[in-house]
């Protein structure tokens, strides 16, 4: 199911934004034109990523420095048995980011 979760107005580059959609916790994370949806959950401590780093669509984990390449399908970047994050579809509609959530 497709849910509005904010302006694209709110997301300025370089941003993230903590939404909920479908019982989700997501990270709406922005680098240029491109915005990632992930599951707010690092895979490797369980920690939340809102207070990680965003820089050239990379995600840091603010508890232990895991990276995560948001356009490489949320890959971990030389963390050998990491898994990726969770991402979750995005489309920009009249001005609206939606996000896919399975329901």
């Amino acid at each position: 199911m497709e849910h509005d979760v904010c302006a694209l107005a709110d997301l300025a580059d370089g941003a993230k934004l903590r939404v909920e959609a479908g019982g989700e916790d997501i990270l709406l994370c922005r680098s240029g034109p491109d915005i990632r949806a992930v599951r707010n959950m690092c895979t490797h401590a369980a920690s939340t990523l809102e207070e990680g780093r965003l820089r050239n669509g990379i995600l840091s984990c603010p508890l232990h420095g895991a990276r995560f390449d948001l356009t490489d399908g949320g890959r971990c970047l030389g963390g050998a048995g990491y898994r990726p994050l969770t991402l979750f579809p995005v489309r920009i509609a009249d001005g609206r980011v939606l996000v896919m959530v399975a329901e």
